[in-house]
Parts: C-alpha cells; structure tokens; sequence
C-alpha cells in the first residue's frame, strides 16, 4: 500500500488526530508526488473536502494548505479530481471564519491556472454561487471572478459576458455588502473589457438609472486616478520561491500562513498595490470586501447646509466597524501594532492601506489588546502614525484618524493624554477646513477628547485657538470650553479657573454672533457652579456686554415698562412673573410710579425681585441654609447642546418672547415693587428672607405688606391650577406652590395637607414637562416641613421608586434620584425604615413589580449604611417584612433580589447585631438557618453601625493589595518601585460609606507577555506547591471582591490563564471548585469587561481541565447560558465560544439534559436558540450508534421547535435535525419528521441533499 493510503486510513472525527494527520499529510507531500491511483485520488479529495466542511476552522485552514500543496507538486494529477468538487469548495466562501473563506478565495483562483483546469472551466463551475443564498458565499464568488479576470483577461472574456446580467442584479442585493462588491466587480470588468460593456448594460437597462449613474461616477473617477481595484492572488508562474520555505511550515496544529501567500490574509490593503509591492497582511481582514471607493459615513440631503459633514452616530458605528482581530499574546498585540504604525508612518503607500490600518489599530482593542498590560506602552508608539495620519490631504484617512482617536480616547481616557497634547495643535487647525468631512471629523474628535481626557495639558492648546484668526475655531473651541466647563471634576476647573474666565471673557466679546451666544451659555453655567468667580467676571464686563447675559437688564431707564423689562428675562421667569402679578392684589391697583421716589423704587426691587424670581428657577435656599441639591440642567442635556454646537452651522434663531398684552410707551402704571434689578441671578442661592432682613424695616414691611404676601387665596389659586387638565396651568401652579413654599411664611398643617393631597397624584402621573417644577417643589417641601410630613413618608417612598424603576429616560431618572436624595437625607431614617418596611409587608399595596422590589430594597439598603443610630430591629414591621422579602426571593420570577436581598440582611445584622438575634428566634428554623448562613458568608459587608467600621473594611482592602504586592515583588526579585499606603492616606480614605474612591496599584507590566513578570522562574514555580497555593490565596481574595476593583480582578484573572494555559498550576483539587464559584459569580458583575474576561478563563479552564466540570457542568452551563443573552455582544461572544467548549468537552449526558431542558422550556427566544446550537455540537461529538440509543429523547423536542414562531430558532433546529440523519441515517429519522408537514419535510430534504452532495 502507498504513503498516501496509509494515512488516509488513520482519518478520524477528532479534530487533534486531523490535525496531526494533516501535518503528516503535509510533510509528504512536499518530498512525494501523488499517486496516479484514480481510487486513492478520490479517496484523498473527498476526504479534505470532509476537513473543508467541519466545524474546526483550524481543520479547514490545515485543508486548504494540503490541496495548495497538491496543487504545486501535482497539479496534472489532483486537478480534474478537484474540479468535480468545485462546488463544495465554493460552499466554503460562505464559512462563519473569516481566515477559511479568504484561502477560499485564493485556492480557487489558483484552480483556474493549473493544468488540465482552465480558467474558463473554473468560472462556468463556479457561476452558480452568484445566486446563492448565502451572501458570503456571493462576495466570495465575486472576489474569484475579480482575481481570475486580472490574471486571465484575454481567455475568460466570454464567461464574464455570461455572468454580467446575474452582477448587475446584485447591484440591488438586499445586502449592503454584496451591492458593494458588485459595484466594484463591475468597474473591474469595464476596466478590462472596455466601455462597450457600459453601453451594452445601460441599452438593456440591466441596472437602475441612479445606480447606474453611481457606478460611471466611480468608473470614471478610478480613470481619473488611473487605478482600479485589483487583486494580487499569485498564480501558479508567481509560486516559485515556495519549495524553499516548505521546510519552516510549523508543526504545531494551529497554522500559521506563509507570508507571501496570504492564504488566511486579506487582500484588501493589496487591492491598489503592484504586484512586486504585496507584503503579508494580517489573517483576520476580509478578502477583497472593500470597494475601491468608500461611501462617506454619512450622507448627507443634498442642499442641506451639513452636507458632507460627519455625524457622532457615525463615529460610533465607525467604531467597531473593523475587521475581526484576537489578540491572544503580548508579542502579537507589538506585532499588530508596530506593523500597522509603519504602514501609517510611510506615506508612499497607497491611502487604503493606511486605512486598514487605522482600523486594525482599533480592532486590537475590540479583539482583546486591553486585557494586556503591554497595551498602555504601545500607545506612546502610535503618535507619530496618527499624527502623520491626520495631517494627510485625503478626507477619507483623516476622517479615519479622526474615528481612531475619538475611539482610543473613550476606550484609554487619561492613558492617551500624552498623544493628544501632541495631536491638538493639528486637530484645531482642521476645524477650519474647507471640506466638511475634515472639519466635522475634527471636531467631532475633540468633542471625544474634551469629554474622556479630562486634563488640564488640553487646556493651554483651546486657549490660543480662542485667539485664533478663524470663526470657526473660535466657535468651535467655545463650545469645548462649555463641554469642559460641564463635564470636568470641580478641582481641575477651579485650578485652571484663570484661563476659563479669560476665554469665556473672549467669547462674549467675540466678533461672531454664535461664538458670543456660546460664551453667554459658558456664562451662565459658571454662575450655577462657581458662583463668586462669576461675579468678578460680571464686573470685568463692559456695560454694554453685561446687558446681553439672560437674566441681566439695565435699570438705566426710569420710565420703561415693566413688562419691557419682563421681556428681557429668560422666559421661565417671564411666564413665573407673570403669574405672580396676576396672583397679589397689586397687580391691578394701576399705582402710577411717579408717586413714589425712584431711589426707593431701586432699593425695594433690588430685595424683593430676587423672590419673584424663584417663580420660573430652580430650587433656592430655604432658612437661609444652602441648597445641597440645585436642580439644574443634567450634564447629559448640557453635553447634548454643546455636542450640538459642533456639527452645526447653521445660525440660531433666538426664542420668541412670549406675547403679552403691553402699555403704551407713556403709561407708567405698573407697580415699583415688580421692577427687576440690574443684575438678577439666573439661579440665585441667596434666600429672600436674608436679604430682607439687611435691608431697611420700613422697605422690608413695604414689600411683606404688598406684593409677597401669600394669603389662602393665592394657595388655593395655585392648588387649583395643579388640580388642573391642562399642563401648562399645572406647570404655574407648581411654580407658584414653590414660592409659597419658599416664602419667609409658614404653612400651616391644614394647608400642608392640602399641597400633599395635591402632590401626591402628580407624582404617579407626571409628564416629562411637569418634572422639573414638581420635583424642585417635593424638595422644597421635604427640607423645610419634613418634620411635620412624617405619616406621608408611607405613601411618598413607594410612589417616588416606582416611578424612579420604571422610567426609562436618563434625564428625568436623575430627577427622581435627586429627589429621593433629598428626601433620604430629610426624613428621619427609623421612621423612614418603619415605613418602608410597613410597605413590604402589606399584602394589598406591595404587589408591585420586580424591578420596584428591587428599587425598594436598594433603597433600604442606602438608607441603613447612612444611618448613625441602631434602630430597633426586633419590630413586628421589620419580622414580617423580613419574611416577606425572603418569600420575594423563594419565587423564581424574583431570583434579581437574592444579592440586594442578602445586603440587607447584613445591613440590619450591622446596625443592631443583638436585636437581630433576638428577631432570628422568632422565625422558623428553615428561615433562621437561611438568615445565618448569609450573615456568615457576608460577614465583610461594610457597615457604619455596630458591625464592622468602614475603617477597618477600607483597611483590609488596602492590606490585601499589599500582600499582592509584595508577593508579585518577591517571585519577580524587582525592587518595590510603586509607594506603599501610608496610615495617614488609609485614615483620609476612610470616609463615608458614601465616598466612591478608587483603590488602585501601581502596575508592573509584563513586557514580554509571558509569566516572568509574576514569577522569576515558571518551572520552579510548576514545582514549588507552596508558592502555587500561596498565588492561588491571593488570587481568590481578589475575585471574591465583586463589583469592585475591576483593574486588580482583571490582572488576576490574567494570571490565572497563564498558568492554566501554560499547565503550571498542580494544585487543582484542592481549589478547582472555589475558582470555579468564584468565577460563575463573576459572571454578575457590572463591568463587562470583567464578565468577558471571566468567560474566556472559564473557556480556557474547561480545555485544561474538562473533567474536573463534569461535577459543575449543570451550573456552568446555566450561567453561560445566562450570559449569551447579555446586553454586550462582546460577552455574547464570549459566552458562545464557552459554551461550544462546554459542549464538546463535558459529559455529553449531562449537556444534554440540561440543553433539552432549556429547549423545552419557556425561557426567551435568545436561550433557546443558543441551546440548539450547543446541542447540534453534542450530536456531531456523537458517533451513530450513540445518537441511535437517545433519539427518542433527543428529536422530539427539536421536532417541535421546528415549529417555533421565531425564524432563527427555526433554522437552528433544521440544522439540528440535518446533524441528527446525516449521522443515522434518513430511515430512523422518520418516524420523528413524520410529524411535521410536507413543506418542512421537503426542506429538510434539500438541505440533507446538499450535506450528502459535499461529500460525495
């Protein structure tokens, strides 16, 4: 018998033995031809077409490689055997891998030039994956005909005349993708067969009249350039350096491609390149998907005043809109990089390299590059690439510069200051670009900038564009100095305050109208948050630009109508204004002025205007206390109208004033007391009755006695507006209660019922236009009468996180958080216990939904971790609500409440440890075992009360990270370089339980990407159980802090795959099932990154260690299931790939009971579909003599989601069922399919049909 027989018969369903066989295969071939033998021919092709259709890419990929090598040493031989099997290789083009589909490509252009297989043979058998169904399989067809065409013009000429009406029909292809190709195979075409192609195709009107006149713009365009799209596929006269470096193939199963090949790299970056030129491009880049001319990211309405200009909504889309790229080491991740910062750093190449390669850079980060250390070192060696990158002349690779940069500095944020205090220069100049692509993109990268990279080095660069020549920039800069103003922590803003007051200065005075609009909104918000600076600056101003500010008039003219001067104010006050003078009896007296001396008309104003104005402001001080909570704009409303400030130009209108019924110019019958001063705060924090009481008494008893005096008329007025249909009448109303709230008199408790009988139905029925004024009133009312609101508090919490779970717009979310904040700190927290827990316990008022639970018992536990005083625990209210909580949990519908829940517990435990215990003898054992075993577990809960002191817990945290320190230091023998935490510093940190602060290390990156930087000697370390046990203490300390130090998780994380992959670790049965615990937990946290990350180790813990789960493999896979439904794709992925290794390594028995238990239950589309496909992985692990002994358990239930409502699910199952007979064969399917119609049946004949035709 032959080699070749020989090896053939070791073909098995493995994937490893593949592999390994293939590398055999391999190594003969490159020092034997094939045999002539036509049996052992068939034999061989049908079985790397076998290879070519499994799930293993690495199989396919190892597939390729043996028929390429065939190729080359036999093609007289192999070649009439492969034709036959063109179809199944075209099939392949459709592969989920983007590596498989581009040696596709270029295995089938290499086809075409061998002996006995013409290039004409090649594209009549493979013209049919045109009108596939599949559109990969359609791109992929395409880039064949595109490669064939450039090397074999003059012998396949008529068959691209054949295919040109099934081309132009794509043109129109649902699939934006496969239009593209078209569009670009087309231009080839008329490259290379002339314009008589264009003639004949616009004669048969194969193409629509806008898409037409699209592909002659571009046709014509590549003329102009004098390039087309091409492809550099090597033929065979191009393969002769190959033989030579057969000899440094890897042994390893997984391949790794020869360079001048490319078999699993993209010819993308090569398209416009010369033959001699092509270099190695990276395996993860799609072949040949990219059309020679790019569409902009957005398009916009032709005559429109943005047209060309970018949008943020592009930028985001742009931002993952690369090819796939995994990074899976360090020295990969300097590879990836350092290749795509030389191709940007040379600008010879051709531009759509250069774009390539901005997008590989942000696909190192998608694939995975920030989860090594190496990372932050690596940016340093990007500026000069992306600063040579923006400053180029295209539009289309500066705007990818720009989309890089805006990504890196929301992914980095401060990591990337260093590379952007070298990019500002360039990026200001660019917003004054004549092209709209430039300018916007620019801008649209400061605007990332400005809001990730929060640092004053920004600072000195906006100020001199302030003073730059161009409008543009300077109303551009404004506008980032607004954003700055806004976003940036109070520190940086106050150290850098000189420089914000000169600009802000610069723009109000700024020759052009939008740039001084925008420093009048700087203005403004320097008023609410830096109060005193904002008066220097007023006083700075000239008379003439003081008068511009809203909310600032002149007083110059003795005889001008109030309402002229109404005119002049914001229109929230204006309208506030007026209500109150329609509501105080002076408003109609027609009082002439000229009765009373104008100096004392100024000074009265000055004092009592201030109060008329909380009218249409927000939220002022009551008693003369400071406000804690000023209802101002949300940051995110703010940003959105300095994000609005960049992309447009167009002039904005300003707003109508509101049309009042006005006097003559002559008539002076207003009342004194109504004029407004020269200078009324927009949001003043000083209260009324402080600055009456400096003032003068008779002044002070003039004012009281006149137009503030809220009686129970205006009260009733105000409440009657509240009680009203109509929504502006309730917007006054709410206003006017805020006044009289406000106000130095005291409402009575007959009144303070009244308002909140009033108050309480709006807050289940407010409207978006109603919050503000209702939630600035709710917490007047709360700060200044809660003493005397103590019974409301039973129905005002439970409506207030209600409201808070259900609503769903981030603005008004923090409303109703601000509120409840107020409210919280207010209100005596025992009382506000005893009403929350009177609340859970009754049966009529709390069956409410999950999410309100969850927000009351969050709302619980921030109000336990504030409270001082141990309150008493042994209360019938807080037993009853105990069990009642629990009987929350018990139910499956609530299983979101078991962590809140246990916080809880361990707050009241914490607050009064002895009546607790008192309180756990009353409940039943069950019950009392529950509460004492969490209580245990959650013994590190951190408290205020009698339990253990933030301090301490603070402390522990600190003290472990040093321990982790000195560990790291110690295996390394690298001196201690970082500073260690101070007494002093744990003291200053231990603040409130309230304070949020970051407790971080300083970082000892691993350059080499290996364990050396953790461990000096990794063999001694695979030896030495107690260093192993030592590492593995601290790494388990780490990942049991949930929720919480997400950097050192991640680091340990790292090192725990390290030494799984690198099989260092020998200490697994002693701590396989607390990692594993550790890291389904994991699974919860809030950071997605962290959650990916412990998805891969799962994975990787699962290859290494396989057995070990089959005791877990229930739970492992109910938590992974979980997270395929996660709202990150990125963790879906990860969640994915887990559960195929589940599937295929753990015991197939268990997978199987659990994945037919999902599918048979009614959890949701998306688990449903992902079981399936974790079940057709079991079944092709399976051998036919296996899968015959479970039928009855398996295809039943498959059978029946055959019939699901949801498509996906149903292909899925199609796919399941075509497993199932491809491997048992149709006669014992049959009874199972016999129940599904004949429509169905048919189906799934076609698709058994096409399976047995690839292997035949």
């Amino acid at each position: 018998m032959s080699w070749l027989g020989e090896l053939l018969e070791q073909n098995s369903s493995d994937p490893r033995e593949r592999l390994e066989l293939g590398q055999q295969l391999l190594s003969q071939l490159q020092i034997s031809r094939l045999s002539s033998d036509s049996t052992l021919l068939n034999d061989f092709c049908d079985l790397v077409v076998q290879w070519l259709s499994g799930s293993n890419y690495k199989v396919a990929l190892l597939a390729v490689e043996i028929i390429d090598v065939a190729i080359e040493v036999s093609a007289d031989v192999i070649s009439p055997y492969l034709l036959d099997r063109v179809r199944a290789l075209v099939e392949r083009l459709g592969d989920s891998k983007q590596s498989v589909r581009e040696a596709m490509v270029q295995l089938l252009a290499a086809l075409a030039n061998t002996p006995h297989c013409s290039p004409q043979t090649v594209l009549e058998k493979i013209s049919f994956g045109l009108n596939h169904r599949q559109w990969l399989v359609r791109i992929g067809t395409m880039n064949v005909i595109k490669v064939v065409l450039e090397h074999q013009r003059r012998f396949v000429e008529p068959q691209i005349h054949r295919m040109i009406p099934s081309l132009c029909h794509l043109m129109v292809d649902p699939n934006i993708d496969v239009r593209e190709i078209a569009a670009s195979t087309l231009i080839v075409i008329f490259w290379h067969l002339g314009e008589n192609v264009l003639s004949s195709i616009r004669k048969r009107q194969l193409i629509p009249e806008p898409k037409f006149q699209m592909l002659m713009t571009r046709f014509n365009e590549a003329q102009m350039n004098g390039n087309h799209v091409s492809s550099n596929t090597p033929t065979t006269s191009q393969r002769t350096g190959r033989s030579s470096r057969r000899s440094h193939l890897p042994q390893k199963p997984l391949l790794t491609p020869r360079s001048n090949r490319g078999m699993v790299g993209s010819r993308k970056g090569q398209l416009l390149e010369e033959q001699e030129n092509s270099t190695s491009v990276p395996s993860w880049q799609r072949a040949s998907s990219v059309p020679a001319h790019k569409r902009p990211l957005i398009v916009s309405a032709k005559g429109s005043s943005s047209a060309g200009s970018v949008s943020d909504e592009a930028f985001q889309r742009a931002f993952t809109e690369v090819p796939k790229c995994n990074v899976f080491s360090s020295k990969q991740l300097k590879d990836q990089i350092s290749e795509a910062c030389a191709v940007l750093e040379n600008t010879d190449l051709d531009w759509s390299r250069r774009m390539i390669a901005l997008k590989t850079l942000r696909s190192v980060i998608i694939g995975g590059g920030l989860d090594y250390s190496d990372f932050s070192e690596e940016v340093r060696e990007m500026q000069a690439a992306l600063l040579t990158s923006v400053k180029d002349l295209r539009s289309q690779l500066c705007r990818e510069a720009c989309v890089t940069i805006a990504f890196f500095c929301e992914r980095l944020g401060l990591v990337m200051v260093h590379v952007i205090d070298a990019l500002m220069p360039t990026l200001i100049s660019l917003m004054q670009n004549s092209a709209k692509v430039m300018a916007t993109s620019a801008q649209l990268a400061l605007q990332y900038v400005v809001k990730y990279v929060c640092s004053a080095r920004l600072l000195p660069h906006l100020q001199t564009a302030m003073s730059s020549k161009s409008k543009e920039i300077r109303r551009n800069t404004a506008s980032l100095f607004l954003m700055a103003l806004t976003l940036w922590e109070s520190r940086t803003v106050e150290k850098n305050m000189n420089i914000f007051l000169e600009c802000i200065k610069a723009s109000i005075n700024d020759a052009d109208p939008e740039t001084r609009r925008t420093g009048r909104e700087l203005f403004m918000q320097l008023d609410q948050e830096y109060k005193k600076q904002a008066d220097m600056l007023y006083k700075a101003l000239d008379p003439s630009k003081q008068r511009t500010l809203p909310g600032f008039v002149s007083q110059s003219s003795s005889s001008q109508s109030i309402i002229s001067e109404r005119d002049a104010l914001p229109i929230s006050q204006r309208n506030a204004a007026y209500v109150l003078h329609k509501a105080s009896p002076s408003y109609y007296s027609g009082r002439s002025t000229s009765d009373i001396d104008p100096g004392a008309v100024r000074r009265v104003t000055n004092r009592t205007v201030r109060t008329a104005s909380k009218w249409g402001g927000p939220l002022q001080q009551v008693n003369g206390t400071p406000s804690t909570t000023q209802m101002r704009t949300s940051a995110a409303q703010r940003l959105s109208s300095a994000s609005q400030k960049f992309v447009s130009s167009l002039r904005r209108v300003p707003p109508t004033p509101t049309n009042y019924v006005r006097s003559q110019p002559g008539s002076r019958s207003s009342s004194p007391a109504s004029r407004f001063p020269a200078r009324i705060p927009p949001r003043s924090q000083m209260s009324s009755r402080t600055k009456i009481q400096i003032d003068e008494p008779e002044d002070h008893a003039s004012v009281s006695s006149d137009s503030f005096r809220f009686e129970t008329m205006e009260l009733a007025t105000a409440l009657s507006c509240c009680a009203s249909s109509s929504t502006t009448e309730k917007k006054e109303g709410l206003k006017a209660l805020f006044t009289i709230i406000s106000s130095d008199k005291q409402v009575n408790e007959m009144d303070l019922k009244k308002i909140v009988e009033r108050l309480t139905p709006l807050i289940v029925e407010a409207a978006h236009k109603l919050l503000q004024p209702l939630t600035d009133t709710l917490i007047a009312l709360v700060r200044r009468y809660h003493e005397e609101l103590n019974d409301w508090l039973n129905l005002l919490i439970p409506k207030l996180v209600n409201k808070c779970s259900t609503e769903v717009l981030p603005s008004n979310l923090e409303k109703y958080r601000i509120l409840m904040e107020a409210v919280r700190t207010s209100f005596d927290p025992e009382k506000q216990l005893y009403a929350i827990c009177k609340f859970i316990r009754d049966p009529v008022r709390n069956n409410v939904s999950v999410k309100t639970k969850h927000g009351l018992l969050m709302y619980l536990h921030d109000l336990m971790r504030g409270m001082d005083s141990a309150p008493s625990m042994n209360q019938s209210e807080v037993r009853q609500a105990v069990s009642k909580i629990f009987q929350w949990v018990d139910d499956p519908k609530n299983i979101c409440l078991m962590a809140i829940s246990e916080k809880v517990v361990c707050d009241m435990f914490h607050l009064n440890a002895s009546d607790f215990t008192s309180m756990l003898a009353t409940f039943p054992n069950d019950l009392k075992d529950r509460l004492q075993t969490i209580v245990r577990k959650n013994s590190f809960c951190l408290s205020t009360g009698n339990g253990i002191n933030t301090n301490e817990a603070r402390v522990g945290i600190l003290e472990t990270t040093a321990q982790i320190n000195d560990f790291v230091d110690r295996r390394t023998g690298l001196p201690i370089s970082s500073p260690r935490v101070s007494p002093q510093l744990i003291n200053g940190l231990a603040r409130s339980p309230y304070d949020s602060i970051p407790l971080r290390r300083a970082s000892r990156e691993d350059q080499s990407g290996s364990l050396s930087g953790y461990i000096l000697d990794p063999q001694g370390f695979a030896d030495d159980p107690e260093q192993q046990e030592e590492l593995i203490t601290k790494i388990g300390e780490e990942l049991s802090l949930h929720n919480q130090r997400s950097e050192e998780r991640q680091r340990a994380m790292s090192v725990l795959s390290q030494i799984t992959r690198d099989n260092l670790f020998s200490l697994w049965d002693k701590h396989f099932k607390m990692i594993f615990l550790l890291l389904i937990e994991t699974l919860k946290d809030s950071d997605e990154n962290i959650r990916r990350m412990a998805l891969k180790l799962l994975k990787e813990i699962c290859y290494a260690q396989a057995s070990r789960f089959n005791e877990f493999a229930e739970m492992a896979l109910m938590r992974v299931l979980d997270a395929c439904t996660d709202e990150s794709k990125l963790v879906v992925t990860a969640a994915e790939e887990c559960g195929g290794v589940l599937a295929t390594h753990v015991s197939s028995a268990t997978c199987r009971r659990v994945l037919l238990a999902i599918i048979k239950s009614d959890v949701g589309e998306p688990k449903i579909h992902i079981a399936i496909k974790l079940l057709t992985k079991v079944i092709e692990s399976l051998s036919a003599t296996e899968l015959e002994l479970i039928l009855d358990e398996v295809a039943p239930p498959i059978v029946d989601t055959y019939n699901y409502v949801s498509s996906s699910i149903r292909k899925e199952s199609v796919v399941c069922l075509v497993a199932m007979i491809m491997l048992v064969g149709e006669e014992h399917m049959a009874p199972y399919l016999s129940e599904l119609n004949k429509g169905k049946q048919k189906l799934i004949d076609v698709y058994v049909k096409r399976m047995k035709g690839i292997f035949e």
